[in-house]
């Protein structure tokens, strides 16, 4: 993990403050499901159905590969969806 040197403090409530950076980083925009994760390190947050979406990503990559012909393209389409499958070991 690394550290953002962002602190924020629970509310009342038991809310905490996203900060907008790491948000936007993220393309979490306002209604974004998060799920969480306890951790022996902590509490991990990440977009809910994230996995879902990439899976689908890499159904798709797979068609395209199917229906495509031009070896550079097969190329492209394989280094991409390579790393789409890097991103989704956690």
């Amino acid at each position: 993990m690394k550290p953002l040197g962002i602190v924020r403090r629970i509310d009342q409530l038991g809310r905490i403050v996203i900060p907008m950076e790491v948000r936007r980083v993220h393309g979490w925009e306002t209604g974004t499901p998060i799920e969480m994760f306890a951790t022996e390190k902590g509490l991990v947050l990440r977009e809910y159905g994230a996995e879902q979406k990439k899976l689908a990503v890499i159904e798709g990559l797979k068609y395209l590969a199917d229906t495509v012909t031009d070896e550079t393209a097969l190329t492209i389409i394989d280094d991409i969806m390579e790393y789409v499958k890097g991103e989704t070991k956690s």
